[in-house]
């Protein structure tokens, strides 16, 4: 996973109109943690030190060597990040994109894990990914069930109307 968000970061041309792309300009299909709708991309990844992601992120290294996870330890706990590309801006030339996240458990129960605002600023340059301003973070107890959750991000361009809903799996064990 580190490998893929690596060279997605720093080999993947976007297209407003197409969506994710590779390197060589051909779709990406979408996939559980990554869909596209539009000229909106979104992508969600787990890490367990957002400072730290978000700070590799705001380095000037290229590509950032960006540590992310799919497990998480009883006792410990787990942040969601949104990368995406992509927004319409309102009159005022500003987007104004937002999220919800929603934990499932590995009985299928659905927790609602709190949202707020992707980005409420200036579109930024075409082809360029951008780190989102809203996150998820859940800590595990020891008594918490091990199993397979899933972070769930419905994110939604207010502007341009267009909504897309990422899934990433976590496996919690002891």
């Amino acid at each position: 996973m580190k490998r893929y968000l690596a060279f997605l970061i720093a080999f993947i041309p976007l297209s407003a109109q197409s969506g994710w792309t590779d390197a060589t300009g051909k779709p990406i299909p979408d996939s559980d943690s990554m869909r596209s709708a539009g000229d909106l991309g979104v992508q969600i990844v787990l890490t367990a030190d957002e400072t730290l992601f978000r700070q590799t992120w705001n380095s000037s290294k290229t590509p950032p060597n960006l540590s992310t996870t799919k497990t998480v330890r009883l006792g410990g706990s787990v942040s969601a990040l949104l990368i995406f590309h992509g927004c319409s801006p309102n009159a005022r030339g500003v987007c104004d994109v937002v999220s919800e996240f929603i934990l499932e458990g590995p009985d299928g129960a659905k927790t609602p894990a709190g949202g707020g605002p992707v980005w409420s600023g200036k579109p930024m340059q075409q082809r360029l990914l951008q780190l989102g301003q809203a996150s998820m973070s859940v800590g595990f107890e020891k008594s918490d069930p091990v199993g397979d959750y899933k972070v769930i991000a419905n994110v939604k361009d207010k502007v341009a109307g267009r909504s897309l809903s990422v899934v990433a799996r976590l496996k919690a064990t002891k």
